[in-house]
C-alpha cells in the first residue's frame, strides 16, 4: 500500500512541476480533452484527487477492486462527460488563485489525508461502493497518469510518467484486459497506458495479434 501512496506522490510531482512552467498562453491552449482549455483541464485533474470524508464499510464488506471503478454504466454515458465537463469549467472560471496553486492544494490535501489513513481501510466510495482505500488511490493515480499524459499531448510535449505510476496501473490494466499483453506486441509502458486509456488508438498490428481482446481497448477513458 505504501507504494501505491509512493506513486500518487511522485506523478502528483511530476505534473505539478510542468503546469508550475506554464503561462497565460499556454493554460489557454485547446486540449486533446475537447472542450476544455488547458487551465480547465487541471483544474478538472485537482478536483479529481480530492479526497472526501471517506466512511468505513460494514464488517465484513466484501471490496471491489480499482479495476471496477471503471466498469460502471454511467461513466459511458453523455451525461457523466458533460457533467464532468461544467464542473470544470465552472470551477475554472471562479478560481481566485492560479490553477497550479489550486493543483498543488488538491496534491497536498489528498496526500496529508491519505498518509494519515490505513490504506488498507474498507471505505464506502461514493457511486463505486467498498472499496480499500489503496485501490481507490490506484485509480487517482491512474487519474493523475492519464490526464498528465493529455497535457502532455496538449503542450507537444513528450510524456513524463514516472515508474512508480506506471507499476500501479500494470495490474489495474491487467485486470480490465482479463488476459497479460501478448509478448509479440513489444509494448513499453507508455505504449501500454496510451492504447489503454484510448489516448492513442491501435494499430492494425495490433489488433491481429490481440485478437478478440482488441475488443476491450480503450480498457478505460
Amino acid at each position: 500500500m505504501d507504494a501505491v501512496l509512493e506513486a500518487f506522490r511522485a506523478e502528483g510531482r511530476a505534473l505539478l512541476g510542468i503546469v508550475r512552467e506554464l503561462g497565460a498562453d499556454d493554460l489557454g491552449r485547446p486540449t486533446n480533452c475537447p472542450p476544455w482549455n488547458l487551465a480547465e483541464l487541471i483544474v478538472h485533474i485537482a478536483d479529481s484527487i480530492r479526497v472526501g470524508e471517506f466512511r468505513t464499510a460494514p464488517a465484513g464488506t466484501r471490496p471491489r477492486e480499482a479495476a471496477d471503478y471503471y466498469c460502471r454504466p454511467e461513466r459511458g454515458t453523455a451525461e457523466y462527460r458533460d457533467n464532468n465537463v461544467r464542473q470544470a469549467q465552472r470551477a475554472a472560471a471562479r478560481l481566485e488563485a492560479g490553477v497550479a496553486d489550486v493543483l498543488a492544494d488538491s496534491l497536498r490535501d489528498a496526500t496529508a489525508a491519505l498518509a494519515d489513513d490505513d490504506l488498507g481501510r474498507i471505505v464506502e466510495v461514493p457511486r463505486v461502493g467498498p472499496m480499500r482505500l489503496g485501490d481507490w488511490l490506484a485509480t487517482r493515480v491512474i487519474s493523475l497518469a492519464a490526464h498528465g499524459l493529455d497535457v502532455a499531448l496538449s503542450l507537444d510535449r513528450p510524456p513524463w510518467t514516472t515508474p512508480a505510476a506506471h507499476a500501479v496501473m500494470a495490474p489495474v490494466f491487467r485486470s480490465l484486459l482479463g488476459q497479460d499483453c501478448p509478448a509479440g506486441l513489444g509494448w513499453n509502458e507508455a505504449r501500454v497506458l496510451a492504447v489503454a486509456t484510448g489516448r492513442d488508438r491501435l494499430t492494425d498490428v495490433e489488433r491481429d495479434q490481440l485478437g478478440p481482446a482488441a475488443a476491450r481497448f480503450p480498457l478505460l477513458s
